[in-house]
């Protein structure tokens, strides 16, 4: 997968049988089901290539176990919440939240849902980028107690145009609420005024502003 001529992805299944079905095999001994992460994982093959059934394989148990994966692409749906956070921007700083917006929905559009939240960090970062807009990676955090700095934290945050936060999540239906409070949490440690939580969830963008109160 490529963005913007960047490299964004390797997508490396298994096997391709007759241009039609995706199979990924696996040696599990020490689980009866498939994790989530094996789920994603064919997910992410489906979309990419085009295809609607995966087969997930199992050869450790004694009796090979098969899990049939269908992948229809949902229709994009779009919810946005940001409860009155977008009346405290400046007007420099709205510009520039609506290029951040039309960025995200661009995105969603010509990728869809289903991808793991590193594929879209990725694709949002080449865009920012293409558009001339700063964006940092990886946001490193001074971790603190009691005002004493300790030391660094790598997080999954983007820093945008030194002035927005912006977290990326995916494949759940809502944000879980521990999301929110982390992205408040490293929002008042930076001395930030506004962050963006974005989920890719199964079958809607969901996009909320979040304050600095």
């Amino acid at each position: 997968m490529t963005h913007r001529g960047v490299e964004i992805h390797i997508f490396e299944p298994d096997i391709i049988a007759w241009n039609e079905i995706i199979l990924e095999l696996k040696v599990l001994p020490y689980r009866s089901q498939f994790a989530r992460e094996h789920y994603a994982q064919i997910i992410h093959y489906l979309k990419f290539f085009q295809m609607d059934l995966g087969l997930l394989v199992n050869f450790a148990p004694t009796r090979v176990y098969i899990k049939r994966v269908i992948w229809k692409e949902p229709e994009l749906d779009v919810m946005e919440d940001y409860r009155d956070s977008l009346s405290r921007l400046s007007i420099p700083q709205g510009n520039l939240y609506q290029r951040l917006r039309g960025a995200l929905l661009d995105i969603a559009k010509q990728y869809g849902l289903g991808y793991a939240d590193t594929i879209y960090r990725k694709l949002i970062e080449a865009e920012l980028r293409y558009q001339h807009i700063s964006v940092q990676d990886e946001l490193e955090v001074q971790a603190r107690w009691r005002n004493r700095p300790l030391a660094l934290h790598k997080t999954p945050f983007m820093l945008v145009a030194d002035q927005f936060l912006l977290h990326i999540c995916s494949l759940a239906d809502y944000p879980h609420l521990y999301e929110f409070a982390r992205t408040k949490t490293v929002l008042n440690n930076l001395g930030l005024e506004f962050a963006i939580l974005v989920n890719f969830g199964h079958k809607q963008l969901q996009i909320f502003g979040i304050a600095n109160e």
